[in-house]
């Protein structure tokens, strides 16, 4: 995403904002500084530019306290990805160092949903100093979930249609998580595991009546993305290093167009499904052999190809057009001619050993 113009990046575009709930509070209440110095300089002095953390709280109690345990504020759900495979993320350890260099960034604060952009995608405000209370799909919410969330829901995958919510009702990422932004209150590892996550049964009541002879015989078997998604971005070979200016970078290639079929790696009433979408997620063996060796060496505790929930919804698809479309069609399941060689332990209870038969 370019960088905001410096016009659209201004502090304060017109005097609206001191006449709003946040303007009356006054600058230094918020940023700090001193408002009676006599000169720009002085009055800058100990100027904090993104001060959620210190104030925010103080007024938004109510949401602070499950902010402070979500996902966009701990990163537990990298921190898990990590420590799972037996990495060490202990206070000095090499892996922590390496986490704080490429993870860290991923971090998000109140300002950077309701006021500006994300930091790592260029920061600036997005519309002068206006708080929204409802983040901007474009600025904030794609800013940071863009390369494959926003790319697939927007259609920006070359011959990849649009998500249907989308094209057919321009619904926007908080139409269907508004509930669970701010977390739940409780430390999580994935976002699955937030009981106010979106999912599709929420709207689409009807499935479980509806005359649809698949619908009657599947829904309890497969997860919708089965029969309803379509190809999505799966990233390999993510690995971290510090270039020659001394700067932090990755890289993840390649990243190919797939659609597959998994076995769910963890039943559970919520997700009772045989069969899921599964991803292969940007971790390798040897992700951050530029910091040392065997940094995870319990790699194969957890899989490379997770559940998930592609945001390129279509009505029909090319493998709900029939049953034989799925059935007996070895090309849309993930078997171990798909997964590398030094993945397949780490996948054995996503690999679908028997097609389902025509």
């Amino acid at each position: 995403m370019p960088p905001l113009e410096v016009w659209d990046a201004v502090f304060l575009k017109d005097a609206s904002f001191v006449e709003s709930t946040h303007g009356k509070v006054g600058c230094v209440i918020c940023h700090g500084g001193d408002s009676q110095a006599a000169d720009k300089e002085a009055a800058h002095l100990g100027l904090v530019a993104d001060p959620s953390g210190i104030t925010c709280d103080s007024c938004h109690q109510d949401i602070a306290c499950l902010n402070d345990e979500s996902l966009h504020t701990t990163l537990s759900g990298m921190e898990y990805a990590l420590e799972v495979r037996g990495g060490s993320l202990e206070e000095g350890s090499v892996l922590a160092t390496a986490f704080e260099n490429h993870c860290g960034e991923c971090h998000t604060s109140c300002g950077q949903c309701h006021v500006s952009r994300p930091d790592t995608a260029g920061g600036g405000l997005v519309a002068g100093h206006e708080f929204r209370e409802t983040p901007s799909t474009k600025y904030n919410c794609v800013a940071c979930h863009g390369s494959r969330v926003g790319a697939e829901y927007l259609g920006e995958n070359p011959g990849i249609p649009a998500d249907v919510h989308w094209t057919k009702a321009t619904m926007l990422c908080t139409d269907c998580h508004d509930e669970d932004l701010h977390g739940s209150g409780n430390l999580e590892d994935t976002r699955y595991e937030n009981p106010a996550s979106a999912s599709c049964d929420d709207c689409h009541q009807d499935v479980w009546t509806d005359d649809n002879p698949q619908h009657q015989q599947h829904l309890s078997d497969l997860s919708c993305q089965v029969c309803h998604s379509v190809s999505y971005s799966n990233c390999y070979d993510c690995h971290v290093a510090i270039d020659e200016q001394g700067l932090p970078y990755r890289t993840s290639e390649p990243t190919e167009m797939q659609f597959k079929i998994g076995l769910n790696p963890e039943r559970s009433s919520d997700s009772p499904y045989q069969y899921v979408v599964v991803r292969h997620v940007p971790v390798s063996v040897d992700s951050f052999s530029y910091y040392g060796e065997n940094l995870l060496p319990e790699f194969d505790v957890q899989s490379t190809w997770k559940f998930a929930t592609p945001h390129n919804i279509q009505l029909h698809t090319p493998q709900n057009e029939s049953c034989d479309a799925c059935h007996g069609n070895s090309e849309l399941f993930l078997t171990g001619e798909d997964v590398r060689t030094e993945e397949i332990e780490a996948n054995r209870n996503v690999i679908v050993n028997e097609i389902p038969e025509p």
